[in-house]
């Protein structure tokens, strides 16, 4: 259904094209490519097939992606991109994958302020921690204004289900601006089931809901200090069918992303920050207080979170923001250093705790390190290697019985853009 749905944005936009470039109207256009190649070595992640912490796999990646602009007349415009990609695993039974698909495709107008993008394109919701991804959908905007703006998402997501976001936001100067956040989600897919099947053993699961999340977002500076903070409340209402009963939940959670970031030179840069999202000690009885997310992209960490640098796959799926049903308390040190304009090393480093236990090593999730070093040996074309270790603490050892062993990720590769 979803690539049915693609290839059927793809023909309408060509039609499109074909349409205003018979008709009169001049145009320009630019093409450009990326080229990928990363090789990937991770050890001890979670299975969560078992939900056993012995996953290891070595895969490569070997990436295509070629874009294009075409800009017509009467303030109107088109977009491509598309992804060629080759996997190849040592350790998967699948142990290759070559996938050719159109990841984004739209037509854009502008006039006096007023923006309108329709097709498939990337959508962000709260930064990416509440949905990122490339889907079908309307998004507009307008900031006619001085400084005020208004932003809105209107698209579909997984098969069936909506989603839709709106933004009020207030620009006061460079790289400051305050924004009011709302923000809905119906789950039309039996996606919320999902994260109750380790609660039911062979149980055809049905859920249906609706999550909203209001809040807001803000960039300012304290003198030299940039402050960076998102904070978001989620209500709503669950319903869970396992066939022979359901469970209805009223929904109360909130998230907060706050970061401060300091530049001590022209080269070197420090910032702390503190993530958290709520969990649920009983998420069966009662309000259901978890943050859930549908498509979510957390960048604080690239073991934990499964975020962090450039490349990465988006799960289908709701998860929880906390990544556990504990919730998360993530304070954490950041660190780049630039010595030059082709050389960049980047250092993150998190402590972990279920929330509400801050600072509480006897029910730790444990520590995080991920550092990145890249070089760019020309213009857009550079070299990286990545290296990760996430040491697993006593809230592992206490719910598995073990305290598993060290999980560690690295990769190594090159971007190159023309």
């Amino acid at each position: 259904m979803v690539k049915q749905k693609k290839t059927l944005i793809f023909i309408i936009a060509a039609l499109c094209l074909l349409f205003f470039s018979g008709s009169g109207y001049t145009f320009d256009y630019r093409f450009g490519v990326e080229v990928f190649e990363g090789l990937f070595k991770e050890d001890n992640y979670l299975d969560e097939a078992s939900g056993t912490f012995d996953y290891d796999e070595i895969y490569n990646i070997l990436g295509i992606y070629p874009e294009g602009y075409v800009y017509f007349g009467g303030n109107i415009g088109g977009y491509a991109y598309g992804e060629l990609e080759w996997f190849h695993s040592w350790d998967a039974e699948d142990k290759d994958d070559l996938e050719a698909k159109l990841a984004d495709v739209f037509l854009s107008y502008s006039a006096s302020g007023l923006s309108v993008d329709v097709g498939l394109q990337p959508f962000a919701v709260g930064e990416g921690v509440v949905f990122y991804s490339d889907e079908p959908g309307i998004a507009f905007g307008y900031d006619g204004w001085k400084h005020t703006y208004i932003k809105g998402d209107v698209f579909r997501i997984f098969d069936n289900s909506t989603m839709a976001k709106m933004t009020l936001g207030y620009r006061s100067g460079f790289l400051e601006s305050v924004e009011v956040i709302g923000a809905w989600y119906h789950d039309a897919d039996d996606r919320i089931a999902e994260l109750y099947e380790s609660f039911y053993e062979d149980a055809d699961l049905e859920s249906a809901g609706n999550l909203f999340w209001v809040g807001g977002q803000a960039d300012f500076f304290i003198y030299d200090i940039f402050v960076s903070c998102l904070m978001l409340h989620q209500l709503g209402s669950v319903e869970i069918d396992d066939g022979a009963g359901g469970l209805d939940f009223d929904v109360s959670a909130y998230l907060m992303d706050l970061e401060l970031n300091y530049n001590i030179s022209s080269q070197f840069s420090a910032g702390t920050f503190i993530f958290t999202a709520s969990g649920d000690h009983s998420p069966q009885t009662g309000s259901l207080n978890a943050f859930m997310s549908p498509m979510p992209f957390n960048r604080r960490t690239a073991i934990f979170f499964n975020g962090g640098f450039e490349r990465y796959d988006i799960e289908e799926a709701v998860q929880l923001g906390g990544v556990t049903w504990d919730g998360v308390i993530a304070p954490g040190v950041k660190f780049e250093c630039q010595p030059n304009m082709k050389i960049i090393a980047e250092l993150v480093a998190a402590l972990l705790f279920p929330q509400g236990d801050l600072f509480d090593t006897d029910a730790w999730y444990g520590w995080e390190a991920d550092a990145r070093l890249s070089y760019e040996f020309y213009q857009s074309q550079k070299l990286f290697v990545e290296a990760g270790v996430f040491d697993h603490g006593n809230f592992f050892k206490q719910k598995y019985g073990i305290r598993p062993d060290v999980a560690t990720r690295i990769v190594a590769g090159m971007s190159l853009i023309f």
